[in-house]
């Protein structure tokens, strides 16, 4: 897990999977204190040991009794299910699990061969998260996205990002294998439209079909922003020889991956 690498290796991760590291190190650093004070002989290896094992092998549940008041905190809703942690993540499962209070079930509506592999999806999560969470990533990945907000944000004024944040449209800007999202597309257009025009599109009174040409000329330069960090990480990482081999081929893949998500997108325009 990249919690776990060098950190010349984890300055170069992705924008998302950069910031789930981040919540992982706030999560350790705030927990430590109270289970050092209650176990003073636990050491801190043992403690991140235990800590990755965990956070690697819980389902998230949430009972569907109303009796049973739910969690506002997601982190308090995960579950350790004996067993279930042995399957492999896909994104397109086999099996689903029925998890209840009493149990869980693990459900197929195929044909299984003996011998062959039994796959679980963990979520439809893109690969910056299934590399900061678990430490792999996939070749082919249908849930894979990339973040834009490292390079979208930095070109709004104050007060367009104080007009995108009262709208509700401030960050979480992401491309995925077939498009951009709506939110890009709102952030984009405040870019290069009027704010009479972005208005009437906020608000549906405009489809935007007019704005395609000065919204895609607008994207092209985030696209190529971003192709030209992928380079530059590409280039940084060849040059390091730090961490482990396999860690820094998962990186480097994973910046290919980008990058053709990304030259895909850009075709399209």
């Amino acid at each position: 897990m990249p919690l776990m690498w060098d950190t010349r290796l984890q300055s170069l991760l992705p924008a998302r999977a950069a910031s789930l590291l981040a919540g992982q190190k706030a999560k350790l650093l705030l927990d430590w204190p109270a289970v050092n004070k209650a176990f003073p002989s636990l050491s801190y290896a043992d403690y991140l040991y235990a800590w990755l094992l965990i956070n690697t092998r819980t389902f998230h549940f949430t009972s569907s009794s109303n009796k049973i008041p739910k969690p506002t905190n997601p982190d308090d809703c995960m579950a350790l299910n004996p067993f279930a942690d042995y399957f492999n993540h896909t994104d397109a499962p086999g099996c689903t699990v029925d998890l209840t209070a009493k149990g869980y079930n693990i459900i197929t509506d195929k044909v299984i061969e003996k011998g062959e592999e039994i796959y679980i999806s963990y979520g439809c999560h893109s690969n910056d998260f299934l590399l900061a969470e678990y430490g792999f990533i996939l070749d082919e990945n249908r849930w894979d996205e990339v973040s834009l907000d490292p390079f979208i944000l930095p070109l709004l004024s104050e007060k367009q990002k104080e007009e995108l944040e009262e709208a509700g449209f401030l960050g979480k800007y992401v491309l995925d294998r077939d498009d951009i999202c709506y939110r890009t597309q709102v952030a984009l257009r405040v870019l290069c439209l009027p704010s009479r025009k972005w208005q009437r599109f906020l608000n549906g009174f405009d489809d935007g079909k007019l704005d395609l040409a000065a919204v895609g000329q607008t994207l092209r330069k985030v696209i190529q922003s971003h192709l030209n960090q992928v380079d530059e990480n590409l280039k940084l990482l060849t040059g390091l020889n730090c961490g482990l081999t396999s860690q820094r081929e998962t990186l480097k893949q994973r910046w290919q991956q980008i990058r053709q998500l990304l030259e895909n997108q850009k075709r399209q325009l």
